[in-house]
């Protein structure tokens, strides 16, 4: 009799111990993110910064006034207007209802395989 006495209090706390260590396993785990968490703050804010002022600066480049700036430079002396003739608009009706163009300019590209299209 004491002999099945002690085997259940051995299984009992050898349960009791598993539940313990489980338990604590799961808080160390939700401390560890908590303590992650301020750090990808900081970081998701600086991103977030970065894309702001990455932001800025493409607008700034893209501002008319830089623009014609660009244009005047003799780096860029090669670039020409395009004809009227050669601008296609269209209006977001006539393009969903326009068929595809499917006549395209064949040219002759000789690749690095040797071979033309």
């Amino acid at each position: 009799m004491k002999k099945g006495f002690f085997l259940k209090i051995c299984v009992c706390i050898l349960f009791l111990g598993g539940c313990l260590y489980s338990y604590i396993d799961t808080q160390n785990a939700i401390t560890s993110l908590r303590i992650k968490i301020p750090h990808l703050t900081a970081e998701l804010r600086k991103t977030a910064e970065e894309n702001m002022r990455l932001l800025y600066e493409i607008e700034e480049f893209e501002s008319p006034e830089n623009l014609m700036k660009l244009a005047q430079n003799n780096a860029y002396a090669y670039l020409k207007y395009p004809h009227n003739q050669e601008v296609m608009t269209l209006t977001v009706a006539e393009a969903e209802t326009a068929p595809e163009i499917s006549e395209h300019r064949k040219s002759n590209i000789t690749f690095a395989t040797g071979i033309t299209r």
